[in-house]
């Protein structure tokens, strides 16, 4: 898990930015382009079960969506941005005190 978060793809696609405008537009992109889903998918998440998780960095910005897959209706989609360099310090000393608490 902690490679998985230290090494997310960075994806200049500017078809990401509908997370702004239209984040159900959004998760239905990263569900059908193979690419982006493939790419950003957190498919490590195992303790998320029933949710949808992707991440990728973009204009410096580590960015994370989740959406839990509930029945018929739609559910709220929940969006966080991090400085990338910020989230970076934080995953490097996670790892850190995992390693050393090994």
């Amino acid at each position: 898990m902690m490679a998985q978060l230290k090494n997310r793809p960075h994806i200049d696609d500017k078809r990401l930015d509908m997370l702004d405008t239209d984040p159900a537009e959004f998760m239905e992109l990263l569900a059908a382009d193979e690419f982006l889903h493939d790419s950003t998918i957190m498919s490590s998440v195992e303790s998320l079960d029933r949710w949808t998780v992707y991440s990728y960095v973009r204009a410096g910005l580590f960015i994370i969506v989740a959406q839990e897959v509930a029945g018929q209706d739609a559910s709220p989609i929940f969006v966080a941005g991090v400085d990338e360099v910020e989230f970076n310090s934080i995953v490097d000393a996670a790892r850190r005190y995992w390693l050393e608490s090994q």
